[in-house]
C-alpha cells in the first residue's frame, strides 16, 4: 500500500455558492462540493483515480509534497 500526501486548497466560487478544492501538486486536480467536506470527498476521489491510472499504466507515481503548513490531503493507494 502507498500513502501520498499532498498539499490542498480550497476557494469559495460564489456564482454556484460551492467549496472548491484543488491540489496543485497533481496537475491542480481538483472537484467541488457544497461544503470543505463533500469538496475533499470529491477530490480525494479524483486523485485516486488520477493515481490508479498512472499505476495501470505503468507510468511513475509522484513524490508525497513536502510538509506544508497548510491542509494536506492524505491518500492511499492498494
Amino acid at each position: 500500500m502507498n500513502r501520498f500526501e499532498f498539499s490542498i486548497e480550497y476557494s469559495f466560487d460564489s456564482e454556484t455558492n460551492s467549496v472548491i478544492a484543488t491540489v496543485p501538486d497533481l496537475n491542480y486536480i481538483s472537484s467541488f462540493g457544497k461544503d470543505f467536506a463533500e469538496a475533499e470527498k470529491n477530490v480525494t476521489e479524483a486523485v485516486l483515480a488520477y493515481l490508479e491510472a498512472l499505476k495501470i499504466d505503468g507510468l511513475p507515481l509522484p513524490i508525497s509534497a513536502k510538509k506544508s503548513t497548510g491542509t494536506m490531503l492524505v491518500v492511499e493507494l492498494v
